[in-house]
């Protein structure tokens, strides 16, 4: 049968919803099981099993294992396969070694597949090894297992530093050859993967100090287990208080709560922080750790007698919805610029900086979904009222007309 790429896309995207099933439960899922839950149709079922894309075993159905690779490669999920990067830095020898005998242009496009190769492949492998060795320690329930599997983890950790160190060796054995190619694009991966072989160097080293850690925990949980399961026994045998001196120890211990153990920070809430006790903590705590930037609350002045009634003034003679179909009609300012030059009506006089800031955040709030966001800051100095120079850095709200859709 001819099959082409298109063939398998549009099969796996009609049949969309079964190969997710088939991925997420591996395995034991029967023919009846595969078509009552996912509706999947006898001919799709077939075109599956012609192009080889799940087989079926003993009324059971799986997914190609090729198939499962490549979705675990993209996902970074599964498990850790460093023997890929053996295979990738073989393949570049291996060119390497026919670009020397002819140095015939040919073999360079190979030695920067497998390169770009090697510098995904091997940051996949780390990432993919970072959650397996989480996963383990969180999910495993037998300590003897998850122990036998991070020093299975480790081993693999050590076998990818010992990759990363002969692809390094490797290039720089290699870098007079490879740099008479005169290939920029080649000079480029290759500056890339040395500076992520490095950092990938990095996390390795991070990844032993969690294995080391994570064994450490299960080993002295597992003591303490054992310990227990011993203690049990003289228990249940009866000869805990008989035959050994329990009652002895367990009378000469001090059992103060917390005797040797840090006590546990408690979070002060985020409410306390607002009051003027939480002020005079966060004074001590920015003396203590030399923070300077805590702005000090001061009291505020006393209110004038009409304070209320000029901003209701303010409130209702400033038509939000007229200045901004103002602004949206002309193409020249942005929103915060139009505010500042804008001529209010003598109503309402002359509005301070603060006051045309104000303004501005309030008609952000309000007309969202008519203004049109840029997400680019601009800054800007002016001059306020008591001739001080301020730089303010605002977002741009440019103009644009909101389109109207007509009725048909």
């Amino acid at each position: 049968m001819q099959i082409s790429i298109n063939d398998i896309l549009s099969t796996l995207y009609y049949s969309r919803e079964a190969i997710e099933y088939l991925f997420a439960k591996k395995d034991n899922v029967s023919i009846s099981q595969l078509k009552s839950e996912t509706q999947l149709s006898e001919e799709m079922y077939h075109r599956l099993k012609s192009l080889e894309i799940v087989y079926e075993y003993e009324n059971t159905v799986v997914l190609n294992d090729s198939v499962i690779a490549l979705f675990e490669d993209i996902l970074q999920i599964g498990e850790v396969t460093p023997g890929v990067i053996a295979d990738y830095i073989l393949e570049v020898k291996r060119y390497i070694s026919f670009y020397q005998e002819t140095h015939h242009y040919r073999f360079i496009s190979p030695i920067k597949k497998y390169l770009r190769r090697l510098d995904k492949a091997i940051t996949r492998e780390i990432i993919k090894l970072q959650k397996s060795i989480d996963d383990t320690y969180k999910n495993e329930s037998n300590y003897r297992i998850k122990l036998r599997r991070l020093e299975e983890y480790r081993e693999k950790r050590d076998t990818l530093i010992s990759s990363i160190y002969t692809l390094q060796d490797l290039l720089s054995q290699n870098r007079s050859t490879l740099s008479i190619s005169g290939d920029a694009q080649l000079y480029q991966i290759i500056q890339t993967l040395r500076q992520n072989l490095l950092e990938n160097l990095d996390y390795l080293i991070e990844i032993q100090t969690d294995i080391t850690d994570y064994i450490n925990k299960i080993q002295y949980q597992l003591d303490i287990y054992q310990k227990a399961q011993q203690i049990k026994e003289l228990k249940d045998q009866g000869l805990l208080h008989f035959s050994t001196n329990f009652n002895e120890v367990v009378a000469n211990l001090n059992p103060i709560r917390f005797n040797g153990h840090k006590s546990p920070r408690t979070k002060i809430a985020i409410d306390t922080l607002y009051t003027d006790i939480g002020q005079q903590l966060c004074q001590k705590i920015a003396e203590k750790y030399k923070v300077s930037q805590l702005r000090y609350r001061t009291s505020a002045g006393q209110l004038s007698f009409n304070i209320n009634e000029k901003l209701l003034d303010h409130q209702i003679l400033i038509d939000n919805q007229k200045l901004v179909e103002k602004f949206l009609q002309q193409k020249e300012k942005d929103l915060f610029q139009f505010i500042l030059d804008y001529k209010f009506p003598k109503e309402v006089g002359t509005l301070t900086l603060d006051q045309k800031l104000s303004l501005f955040v309030e008609i952000l709030v309000q007309y969202e979904k008519q203004l049109h966001f840029s997400y680019r800051i601009n800054y800007i100095t002016v001059t306020d009222e008591e001739n001080r120079t301020r730089k303010i850095g605002y977002t741009i709200i440019p103009p644009k007309k909101e389109k109207i859709k007509q009725s048909s």
